[in-house]
């Protein structure tokens, strides 16, 4: 069965008459000797659209947004921002704002001069200058840290001076690059409802947000592009490439899925709502994200929480051994190695150990009432 995956790409903004996009990418690639950092990799990105980069280290994200704010030179391939081809023009001439996760302030520079670094370079008039810091970081909730210098401020409050300094030029595209990885995750949550305030505030800023964080791509984007090795793997929005991924990494990346494997009981079409799948002795109604054969070998994919533990012997559920327990404050997280499918580790996450049996005894593990997703076998990492 043929399971590799298939990036439409995109030729123009999708409607006669439309605005092009805010960021348009078309086959951008990035070497360095033999080694590919980013591979004929295609998005689009609307006005008012935050995207998110999502994947592990190495998978490509930095590389892509550091071409697209024109620090990298591609080795082919094409950006545009809202139409203009500015492959290969230089940061200072794309007109947009970047922020990067080490916060980049000028240590000599106070707060104010930090953020008005960028409208003094484009020759703004002194008093615009003042009324734009001072609209910045009112926006960024730091108005009255103006005379400050960076040493005498957190990490969350650099953080919120490098994300003003990129408004203020008013730009109409934002880029951020892992902009919460070096905060603890205190400020982390702080942070993260700061930029859904800024997002709300912001209509028609374009943001491309790189993270390796499945819960601020979650929070954040309306849509996600998920990144593995250098290339584009799965790309829709939040909401439904988290309910139905469509491949077994995104499943397993985001959301930390539990991948049983499954036997396709019958011809099914894409979405058909009477598909059925055999999973150890288990004969179950799935969602399948794809078109599949009969006896087509599958993965089926259900979530931590979704799944229940009951008696090893009660009918309807997969028996196996307790495995692990993990306390985890709001919920515990339990390991369960199955008998069938044979060896197959499932993780459970239930609110109390009221019931639990011994760790190595037998326990029955229940699938959700509802469908759950069916795709292809391949592409864990």
């Amino acid at each position: 069965m043929d399971t590799s995956v298939v990036i439409e790409r995109p030729t123009g903004s999708g409607v006669a008459g439309a605005p092009p996009p805010a960021i348009g990418i078309t086959g951008l690639t990035v070497t360095y000797g033999k080694v590919t950092a980013l591979a004929d990799f295609d998005l689009q990105v609307a006005r008012g659209e935050t995207v998110a980069l999502l994947g592990p280290s190495g998978s490509g994200k930095s590389t892509a947004l550091k071409a697209v704010a024109g620090f990298l030179r591609p080795s082919a391939g094409r950006v545009t921002l809202d139409g203009r081809d500015v492959t290969h023009e230089p940061p200072n001439k794309r007109g947009i704002g970047v922020v990067v996760q080490n916060y980049a302030l000028f240590p000599h520079m106070r707060v104010a001069d930090n953020v008005a670094f960028g409208l003094r370079a484009r020759r703004v008039p002194r008093a615009e200058t003042a009324r734009r810091v001072t609209e910045a970081l009112d926006m960024v909730g730091m108005e009255t840290y103006g005379r400050r210098y960076p040493r005498e401020l957190s990490g969350g409050q650099q953080q919120r001076v490098a994300i003003a300094r990129a408004l203020a030029i008013r730009p109409p595209v934002l880029l951020l690059d892992e902009p919460l990885s070096a905060l603890d995750a205190t400020l982390r949550s702080d942070l993260l409802g700061e930029l859904q305030r800024l997002r709300a505030d912001l209509p028609d800023v374009a943001i491309l947000y790189v993270t390796h964080d499945q819960t601020e791509a979650l929070a954040l984007a309306d849509r996600i592009a998920v990144m593995r090795d250098a290339r584009l793997v799965d790309i829709d929005t939040t909401d439904r490439l988290y309910r139905r991924p469509p491949s077994e990494f995104t499943a397993s990346f985001l959301g930390a899925a539990n991948l049983l494997p499954a036997r396709v009981a019958g011809p099914c079409a894409a979405d058909a709502a009477d598909a059925r799948a055999h999973v150890g002795p288990l004969t179950v109604p799935v969602d399948p994200a794809r078109a599949f054969r009969a006896d087509d070998l599958a993965t089926l994919v259900a979530r931590p929480h979704t799944l229940t533990i009951a008696e090893p012997e009660a009918p309807g559920v997969l028996r196996g051994v307790l495995t692990g327990t993990q306390w985890r404050g709001a919920t515990y997280r339990l390991t369960c190695v199955l008998d069938e499918p044979a060896g197959t580790e499932v993780r459970c996450d239930v609110a109390t150990m009221d019931g639990v049996p011994a760790l190595g005894a037998p326990v029955g593990v229940r699938l959700p009432a509802e469908p759950c997703v069916l795709v292809p076998v391949g592409g864990v990492a």
